[in-house]
């Protein structure tokens, strides 16, 4: 018996030792797509319980028999991976984050759908490739990166207004930005005095953008989807350990054009040769003029700006809680001295799960912006080009110094045949002050409930509150804006946006590919702006400023608003997925608005789509190159309602006494008048496109073809004298907001994507959009022409119309054909008559469509190239076809010095010989419609990727970036994408002297413990 037990105990120790022998050693190191280690990562051999972990460096050991194995990696917030190791042959493996594991599935109106699921056209772009781009604005990140969606940032000042437009411009006087829907809150865009709302968030808490663009995905909006939705969702905790990302970047920026400006002797010899050449004797001062001061006011003005950004998050949690906590302060200084924007913000996101039925998602972001800006006119803020900021900078006379022998600001007019409404723009920019301060709070919260299986329940709950202050004080010093007593103005703008959801959600699976889904609800939604502004004239001093306004000799009566605009709607959508081949979709959605007339509250906006994986059929399955393609079309239509309130009703305005600076008596009322029939404008829009991936998705194209009908386009109406009524609130006098025409807008959007090189070392991928829109007005009431309604010194340089069968704010004025041996402008002369010289005679019979605003083509290339632990990726975007009304071109190239101001050196180009009579032929024509096509690097940054093989340092990133560094374009003016009036279509495509764009350059590092 002991000799067995020995024996057995032999042979056991032998096949243990040989087992043993025949183990085999895999080794390896496991990063994220950014090659920074993962450490604590899981490394399993496939169908064992033999598991380790990756040391701090990302580096394993594990052992098992056998030359080859399965080995599977899996770490929290990452896609799980399966590899086939050999023995002795280390392994480099790379983990996707789950976010981009996510980026499969796209946001929609209430809920989410797969890609690959869609039967509507969606365009994204992911939290990894909004932060490549330092902005201050979250549409900023967009530009150039999506087909069919166009951004413009209509001035270059920090925390300006941005236009953005989705399959082009459907509406007249009803607004055409889209609708935003910031976690589940659905707000429009509000620029309040060049302020952009939008800024007050920051983009670094932002996971995603998704943009709603054919009708069967904005219909669930109703009346409020017809000029597409943004749908953008902030960032949430993932399980697993806490992570804290801390990411700081300081740059400079510079003006990215000068002006080709008159020096002092050129402006003098130019003034000479006017009066010489009108056979007039020159004015005493000019004569006098002995060379000296030169002074260039765009090297006064214009300086090297820094820009600072710090953001820091904290997220983490479990199976049953999620938190996501940040702060982060922005400082950017505007290339004018003395602009800038300066933001604060707070967010806590959290997302509990208190049970197997029942959780609840909240957010909430606390911000606080800070404008100071420059362009400033009483009255109006940037559209006077004389008392404007840059206007002052270009026409300020370089004869003067920046400041007189005693110190104070020189008169930029010095002659006494100059005019006398331009201020000195360095005085302008370090004494008035132009401020704008937001404080807004924006929050929400998500009860989820699972009834039964497949049935959940939300009920929503969400609240705006939006502060703005807005200062401006022009100082006694400033003859012009000031008056030589000094003026100012406060206003203070209160918006509350309430609303309250409930919906159904019901999910059912007929087999493992098919199912029907269905959602069902309610929304009400409030929102509420009380407005109160001041002016007050006469101060003793300026050090003040608008800070006491007691001491002013003449304060005028606060003027107050309130307005309140409700929308309560009723919704539901209804999707089927057979097979996970044939996909169909409907929604309808009810809106009841105030805005509107008793007999037009309600309107009812239904879409239908479908969608084909052919490739998922036995006959393309056989074709191994073609990965994925799927058939889309749709039907539906959305609203717009963005007009403001009241317009239907009777209404009676003040009248008042005029007793001076504001101070008059009121005596009565007088009647607007009503318009009992308004309603919405109808978008009924069709969408037909596919999605085609091919060789397992390295090549990808995305393709849609869209015809948009707008009826029932809200416009101005001029009302005839015999109506004896005031304005509707927010029209003219005489006027009033009409159902009046139809415009229509068709075009195609393409999308390509490559993954050229895909290999361990070497990464190479472009994407690629092009996009057409083609804007044609269809109807005008009785068919009459709308001009654009202008006042004041912009009035002839907006020139444009509305006419049947052109774009929407077609340039409108007469056509250059060349000179005369005079040197005198000629035009084309419609109406063939004459003046008094016996030269043509052009009047307002001889304009005629000359130019539009709107592009051709867009287009955007967005490459991407990463070797080892660099990475080089850059943004592309590009115009083609547009034309720009260069009307501060206009104003700088008059033949004349008499009530003028400097000059263009190109004034020398368009009149060699400046007299009286070539100046009484200058006219606003084809001649100022520059080509707006330009091709601009937006963005291109390199990163480095820096390995520590730290304990508490996951990943360190470092990088340089520039924005702005290349532009070409035939375009003379400070740049090409420009726009005076901000969002008007009315007046778009207008450079009356707007803040120039900048080049940005910037240095960055993120750290991820």
């Amino acid at each position: 018996m002991p000799t067995a037990k020995l024996t057995i105990a032999v042979l056991v120790m032998f096949w243990s030792t040989v087992a043993f022998a025949q183990n085999k050693t895999f080794t390896g190191k496991v990063t994220n797509l950014q090659r920074a280690p993962i450490a604590g990562a899981s490394v399993q051999i496939k169908n064992s319980e033999v598991t380790t972990a990756t040391a701090n460096d990302g580096s394993f050991t594990i052992s098992a028999p056998g030359d080859k194995v399965v080995l599977v990696f899996s770490s929290i917030g990452f896609e799980k991976k399966e590899v086939l190791a050999t023995a002795g042959v280390p392994v480099d493996i790379q983990l996707r984050e789950e976010v981009q594991v996510f980026s499969d599935v796209v946001v929609v109106g209430y809920g989410t759908q797969r890609k690959n699921e869609l039967t509507g056209s969606v365009a994204s772009i992911r939290n990894e490739k909004l932060r490549e781009m330092p902005v201050v604005s979250v549409e900023q990140a967009v530009s150039g990166r999506l087909a069919g969606v166009q951004v413009q940032q209509t001035s270059g000042q920090p925390g300006a207004g941005i236009s953005v437009r989705v399959r082009g411009v459907s509406s007249i006087a009803g607004g055409n930005e889209p609708l935003y829907v910031i976690d589940g809150l659905p707000q429009f865009n509000d620029d309040v005095r060049g302020a952009n709302g939008l800024a007050t968030i920051n983009p670094s808490d932002i996971e995603s953008i998704e943009v709603l663009k054919d009708a069967s995905a904005t219909a669930i909006y109703g009346s409020r989807g017809a000029n597409g939705v943004v749908m953008v969702t902030t960032r949430t905790g993932r399980a697993g350990q806490a992570r804290i990302i801390f990411e700081s970047s300081a740059g400079m920026q510079q003006v990215r054009k000068k002006l080709e400006l008159m020096n002092a002797d050129e402006y003098v010899d130019f003034a000479k040769r006017y009066y010489t050449n009108s056979g007039q004797a020159l004015p005493a001062d000019l004569a006098a003029w002995t060379p000296g001061v030169s002074t260039d006011w765009q090297d006064e003005v214009f300086r090297t700006a820094l820009l600072t950004n710090n953001n820091l998050s904290i997220s983490g949690g479990n199976d049953k809680t999620r938190y996501y906590i940040s702060t982060g302060f922005t400082s950017q200084q505007g290339i004018v001295r003395n602009s800038g924007y300066k933001r604060g913000s707070l967010r806590l996101n959290i997302d509990s799960r208190l049970n197997d039925r029942f959780s609840i998602q909240s957010r909430m972001t606390v911000s606080r912006a800070k404008q100071n800006g420059f362009s400033p006119s009483v009255g109006d803020n940037t559209r006077n080009f004389g008392k404007s900021g840059i206007g002052s900078v270009m026409r300020a006379v370089s004869t003067v110094p920046v400041r007189n022998a005693g110190g104070t600001y020189s008169d930029v007019t010095p002659f006494t045949f100059n005019g006398i409404d331009a201020e000195n723009p360095v005085a302008m920019a370090d004494e008035v002050l132009d401020q704008n301060t937001t404080t807004r709070i924006q929050g929400g919260v998500d009860f989820k409930t699972i009834i039964i299986k497949g049935l959940t329940n939300t009920t929503r709950l969400s609240a705006d509150f939006y502060h703005i202050r807005r200062d401006l004080y022009f100082p006694r010093i400033l003859p012009r804006l000031g008056n030589n007593i000094g003026s100012a103005e406060l206003g203070n703008y209160d918006k509350t946006s309430l609303l309250a959801e409930d919906f159904l959600e019901y999910k059912y699976n007929f087999s493992q590919l098919s199912y029907i889904e269905a959602i069902g609800g309610v929304s009400f939604q409030k929102e509420r702006l009380n407005t109160i502004d001041l002016a007050a004239s006469g101060f003793g001093t300026d050090q003040l400023k608008n800070y006491n306004f007691n001491s002013a000799n003449s304060v005028s009566k606060p003027n107050t608003n309130v307005v309140e605009n409700t929308i309560l709607s009723a919704f539901g959508r209804v999707r089927l997925n057979l097979k996970d081949k044939y996909m169909f979709a409907a929604s309808i959605r009810r809106d009841g608005a105030s805005v509107f007339a008793e007999n037009n509250k309600y309107g009812v906006f239904p879409s239908l789509s479908a969608a084909w994986r052919i490739s998922e059929e036995p006959f393309l399955q056989k074709v191994i190159w073609v990965s994925s393609l799927k058939l889309r079309a749709s039907w539906g239509q959305a609203g717009n309602p963005a007009i403001r309130p009241y317009q239907s009703l009777l209404l009676g305005q003040t009248v008042n006494t005029g007793q001076g600076a504001g101070t008059g008596l009121a005596v009565g009322l007088a009647p607007t008048f009503p318009n009992p029939n308004l309603k919405w404008e109808t978008t009924t829009q069709t969408d037909v496109g596919f999605d085609a991936g091919f060789m397992n998705e390295k090549y990808r194209i995305t393709f849609d073809y869209y015809v948009k009908k707008t009826t029932d386009l809200l416009a101005l109406v001029q009302l005839p004298p015999s109506a004896g009524v005031g304005a509707g609130i927010g029209s003219g006098p005489g006027q009033i907001i009409d159902n009046v025409g139809e415009v229509e807008n068709k075009g195609w959007e393409l999308t390509l994507g490559a993954n050229i090189l895909n290999t361990s070392d070497w990464t190479i991928a472009v994407d690629v959009n092009l996009s057409q829109n083609k804007n044609k007005i269809l109807k005008t009431k009785d068919g009459k022409d709308i001009p654009t309604i202008a006042g004041g010194n912009d009035a002839s340089g907006s020139n444009s119309i509305i006419r049947v069968g052109q774009p929407l704010s077609a340039f409108y004025g007469p056509k250059f054909i060349g000179m005369d041996k005079d040197g005198v402008a000629l035009y084309e002369n419609l109406n063939g008559d004459k003046d008094a010289t016996g030269r043509d005679l052009i009047n307002a019979l001889d304009n005629q469509i000359i130019g539009s605003p709107y592009p051709d083509l867009y287009y955007g290339i967005n490459p991407t190239i990463r070797y080892k632990r660099f990475t080089l990726s850059s943004v592309w975007a590009g115009v083609s076809g547009s034309k720009i009304n260069n009307a501060a071109l206009f104003d700088m190239t008059v033949p004349s010095p008499v009530g003028q101001y400097n000059k263009l050196r190109a004034v020398n180009d368009f009149y060699p010989t400046p007299s009286l009579t070539v100046s009484n032929y200058h006219f606003r024509s084809d001649r100022y419609m520059e080509n707006g096509s330009f091709f601009r690097l937006r963005n291109i940054r390199l990163d480095y990727n820096i390995d520590l093989k730290s304990k508490t340092i996951r990943n360190l990133n470092v990088y340089v970036s520039a924005q702005n560094l290349l532009t070409i374009t035939d375009y003379s003016g400070y740049d090409p994408e420009v726009n005076t009036f901000n969002g008007n279509d009315r007046r778009q495509g207008v450079d009356l002297g707007a803040y120039p764009a900048a080049k940005t350059y910037n240095v960055g590092l993120g750290i991820t413990f």
